[in-house]
């Protein structure tokens, strides 16, 4: 039977997410290597517990994490994604719901001492606080050293609002407290922006690596216009050709920039 990667525990940011990824990597603590059954969802399933698993290209591993319960919208709250839990309830707590006023929370001016926690930024912005409980993922390009393939891994914990501020916190973990994050292993894989990639020194490849146009712009997107139009004239000029007047472009040179405006508007 599996256990859960850590069965108690509150990760605030993406930091205590890597410090965990890094205990794993080093064999303190345990992955998730394939789904949970059902006994063992009933059992690890719980408040506090936090799984970490490698996301896997064929059928034997893990391409995405299951746990046999019922989840609303997700919930952005950098750097991780929350989901509440639905809970069941009759006709009649429904109708009561629906013709309660609502409720105005004042939350950007909540302030906490300590460290930030997205966890607490959830709980302060939920306008329902069930005893079911919330689901809180997060994702790493992982790259053990530069001759590998960077792999996908994932957190997922559990916790509940009435439990969330009594769950130990890294600096409460004995092991964990001592684990020192090295550099350029870890870039957090869902981000708005590149600022809480600090513990990688550069961007991951994608693809095989074999260096073709995919690997300087992704999903096939064009580079800046501007970029383009700035390098037309990167190359010397054939002697052959008489040269434009001053301040006009060279045939080939406003050839190339309609055929990329036109790109660019369709």
């Amino acid at each position: 039977m599996q256990q859960a990667t850590h069965p108690r525990l509150h990760i605030r940011d993406a930091h205590d997410a890597h410090i965990v990824f890094e205990a794993v990597r080093q064999g303190f603590l345990l992955p998730i290597t394939r789904r949970l059954n059902e006994m063992e969802r009933g059992t690890l399933v719980r408040s506090g517990a936090i799984f970490v698993w490698v996301e896997s290209e064929d059928e034997n591993g893990l391409k995405r994490w299951t746990d046999g319960r019922v989840w609303g919208q997700s919930r952005m709250r950098e750097p991780y994604l929350f989901y509440d839990e639905k809970m069941p309830y009759d006709a009649a707590q429904a109708m009561n719901e629906a013709n309660r006023a609502p409720a105005f929370r004042f939350v950007d001016g909540v302030s906490r001492p300590g460290h930030s926690s997205s966890a607490l930024s959830h709980q302060d912005r939920a306008t329902n606080h069930h005893p079911g409980l919330v689901k809180q993922a997060y994702s790493a390009w992982v790259l053990p050293n530069p001759h590998t393939r960077p792999q996908k891994w994932h957190i997922t914990a559990y916790f509940t609002y009435a439990e969330l501020s009594h769950l130990p916190t890294i600096e409460h973990d004995p092991m964990l407290q001592r684990i020192i994050v090295p550099a350029g292993i870890y870039r957090t894989g869902k981000t708005r922006s590149r600022s809480a990639d600090d513990e990688l020194a550069g961007p991951v490849a994608s693809g095989s690596g074999s260096g073709g146009p995919g690997d300087m712009f992704p999903n096939n997107s064009l580079p800046p216009l501007a970029t383009i139009q700035s390098g037309v004239n990167m190359y010397p000029p054939n002697p052959s050709m008489p040269r434009p007047p001053h301040g006009a472009r060279l045939p080939e040179d406003q050839r190339v920039i309609q055929m990329l405006n036109s790109r660019h508007i369709r």
